[in-house]
């Protein structure tokens, strides 16, 4: 008489299998290999979304071999991983003494895959650029775009600046030929965002034949996808759709644009700027000097460091933002990421500081999950050597 196996039961047996750990890591091979070679060709970030941030790869572009393909993606295969190993290193394993160590480091392991999980889902990166003597308290995302819509008159009242935002991932999937409508209760018209291209710029109409959308005598002519996501310059149409009398007005909005596109609705005018994602800090810096050093002989860099004033509340510190050393405050890290120099209104240049900054909930949990590694291994290997050492030792001669 054979003994029937449950669903739940096979379930378990299958995810906590050795034999799906393999083939997980397997694919993690893979897709690694793949996103590395075509980094080369599509940039760091595309690649990173593509393969490591998706559930499935659907597609391999190497340049010149192109082909369509089906792998699990990144996330997918982590979470699987995740539940491989919970269910067969954590849940399996036999429970005893000697299994302690082994049992704290698979428990880290999993802490560091979370903590990995929570990065992507929160983590929040950007850059914030200073002039010498220039002071801000926020910071602009690499990647992220946005639509800031701002009502310029009448002011508001306590003076601050009010700005209604709309998230990239509404209107980024609208390319050539389409279009999507967004509509609040408090603005007074709708606007239509329309043909959004991740990298364009605006050129003069020259034949007013050849271009279906144009306004104020200008197009969008749209240029190749640059490996640097974050030197594309993006740029749509928008249409404003007032409410009452069904006036349109139609423009084009560009990131690079100096200004942005205002429309005078009724008695108000209001201002549209396609922009990066920006986030406030808990404190203000100012750049109070930037040095830079090179290797001599070379423009190579060696150190910049960054001397600034953080402003928290009333409070003044003077800090110092080098190499290796960044700041950090309050869940922010501010690193030394690079510099700029441009020309001063006398003609002299002017350096500016760029900071990379990182707001990551999850900063630290990686580095205490290696230490929990390591203190699992330690204690595993000298359960072992303990063991091994009392089975060698000589015994005692019996007396007969």
């Amino acid at each position: 008489m054979t003994k029937q196996t449950s669903i739940p039961a096979k379930l378990f047996a299958f995810f906590s299998s050795f034999g799906l750990a393999t083939v997980v890591l397997t694919f993690l091979l893979i897709i690694t290999l793949l996103g590395t070679l075509e980094q080369v060709e599509h940039g760091l970030f595309d690649s990173t979304k593509k393969y490591f941030e998706s559930y499935v790869v659907t597609s391999v572009d190497l340049g010149t071999w192109k082909m369509p393909i089906l792998l699990p993606g990144g996330t997918l295969l982590m979470q699987v991983l995740f539940v491989n190993m919970l269910c067969g290193a954590v849940i399996r394993i036999r429970k005893s003494p000697r299994t302690v160590g082994v049992l704290i480091s698979h428990l880290s392991i999993l802490f560091m895959l979370f903590a990995g999980f929570v990065s992507q889902h929160y983590k929040k990166d950007g850059n914030l650029a200073l002039f010498e003597g220039e002071k801000s308290d926020e910071f602009q995302s690499y990647h992220e775009s946005v639509i800031e819509i701002e009502r310029l008159q009448p002011a508001a009242k306590d003076g601050k600046r009010i700005a209604m935002v709309i998230d990239g991932a509404s209107f980024q999937d609208l390319s050539e030929g389409k279009g999507r409508t967004f509509t609040s209760n408090d603005l007074p018209f709708d606007l239509m965002v329309m043909n959004y291209e991740e990298n364009a710029e605006p050129r003069r109409v020259k034949d007013e034949s050849e271009k279906k959308w144009q306004a104020d005598g200008f197009y969008l002519q749209p240029l190749p996808k640059k490996p640097e996501a974050e030197l594309n310059l993006d740029a749509a149409y928008v249409k404003v759709i007032d409410k009452k009398t069904k006036e349109t007005q139609l423009g084009i909005i560009w990131r690079a644009e100096a200004v942005p596109w205002t429309v005078k609705v009724g008695d108000e005018m209001y201002a549209f700027e396609l922009t990066r994602r920006k986030w406030k800090l808990p404190f203000a810096v100012r750049l109070d000097k930037f040095d830079r050093e090179v290797h001599p002989g070379t423009e190579r860099a060696r150190k910049f460091t960054s001397h600034i004033t953080k402003f928290t509340g009333g409070r003044e510190e003077a800090k110092i933002i080098t190499m290796n050393e960044p700041l950090r405050d309050s869940g922010h890290v501010l690193f030394q990421a690079s510099f700029s120099q441009d020309q001063g209104s006398a003609g002299a240049p002017v350096s500016r500081s760029i900071f990379a900054v990182v707001w990551n909930p999850a900063d630290q949990w990686p580095l205490y999950s290696l230490l929990a590694v390591a203190a699992g291994l330690l204690i595993h290997m000298a359960g072992q050597l303990t063991r091994f050492l009392s089975r060698s030792k000589p015994k005692a001669p019996s007396l007969a």
